[in-house]
């Protein structure tokens, strides 16, 4: 068994089907089958089940496949570690990002990453921000940024800001400077799908009052919310970053919501494992640093810096939802 073998085993495991591993790994079929069985031969036991809708791992396999992402990251971590003494820092990292963050932020982290970091390959990932937080405990992901993460032995959290929350409706609906949450429960909702933390939040707030509210539909799709409201089929729940660019071309308005401010906690969760590379932490600085300036600069609203020392203390999104631009 050697660093190669494991890295086959893992890829096939992740793609859930041999050809398709082979082609990734631009290796042929065959000659990766037998690597697989080579390896089942050396550890004795069956590490893959094969049948005609793909490949998946066995009890077995996926203990080897845990293991395996730790060695291969530790192999990675020397490499990167031994390279930084004498070039700059170089590797890929995979991060991961809730769609209504990755419009804020993706593109200025990547942008900057390349300009500062040319040897680092950055893998961009969006999912919700539950299956984020499996990806990074399964090292899957190096980092992510998450909502409202909770404490974990294989998780590093560290807190970056706060954002509230808004109800987004269509422009042609005429409403108060705020919206309170009984009249926010009287409309139609669409809401994301569970367990995202804007629908868990915006379920909390309703069941706090004791208010029913009528959902007309649910998605994991913010495109699909914008365009829905925007059709004037209902209202949501979004943080600015997410509707800001519908709301800047008028497709959209959001509305404050009264009483008190809807928060979630956006935090940055790296892999105990990972967060020694020195690659994941180039990217991890950059990240903050790219994060500081989209709230300083005022392109990323309704947030409050948690981890900068003159960070406002006051919440900047009880003013009105950013206006177009």
């Amino acid at each position: 068994m050697d660093i190669r073998q494991l890295r086959y085993f893992v890829k096939v495991v992740e793609l859930k089907n041999i050809t398709a591993a082979a082609e990734a790994l631009f290796i042929a079929q065959p000659s990766l089958s037998q690597h697989m069985t080579n390896l089942e031969s050396e550890l004795g036991v069956s590490l893959l089940e094969r049948n005609v809708h793909g490949t998946r791992a066995t009890t077995m396999g996926e203990l080897l496949y845990r293991h395996a992402k730790i060695i291969l990251r530790q192999f990675e971590d020397a490499q990167s570690a031994i390279r930084s003494e004498s070039e700059a820092p170089s590797g890929r990292v995979a991060i991961g990002f809730p769609t209504s963050t990755s419009r804020i932020v993706a593109a200025p982290l990547l942008g900057r990453l390349r300009e500062r970091y040319p040897l680092i390959e950055l893998e961009l990932v969006e999912a919700s921000s539950g299956d984020l937080i499996a990806q990074v405990m399964s090292d899957r992901l190096a980092l992510a940024v998450t909502m409202n993460a909770r404490a974990d032995s294989r998780l590093r959290i560290e807190p970056i800001l706060e954002e509230e929350l808004f109800a987004v409706v269509a422009p042609s609906l005429r409403t108060p400077r705020m919206l309170s949450v009984p009249a926010l429960a009287a409309l139609p909702l669409l809401l994301p799908t569970h367990p995202n933390s804007v629908r868990v939040a915006s379920e909390r707030l309703f069941n706090d009052r004791h208010l029913s509210y009528r959902l007309v539909a649910e998605t994991s799709a913010v495109e699909i919310l914008i365009l829905a409201v925007e059709r004037g089929l209902g209202a949501t729940v979004l943080p600015t970053a997410a509707f800001a660019l519908a709301q800047a071309h008028g497709r959209v308005k959001g509305v404050p919501i009264a009483d008190r401010p809807l928060l979630r906690e956006v935090s940055l969760s790296l892999s105990v494992s990972a967060a020694r590379s020195p690659a994941v932490q180039c990217v991890r600085e950059t990240l903050l640093r790219v994060v500081e300036d989209e709230v300083v600069h005022r392109r990323w609203r309704g947030v409050r810096l948690l981890s900068a020392p003159d960070a406002p203390q006051r919440k900047p999104a009880r003013q009105a939802a950013p206006r177009p631009r």
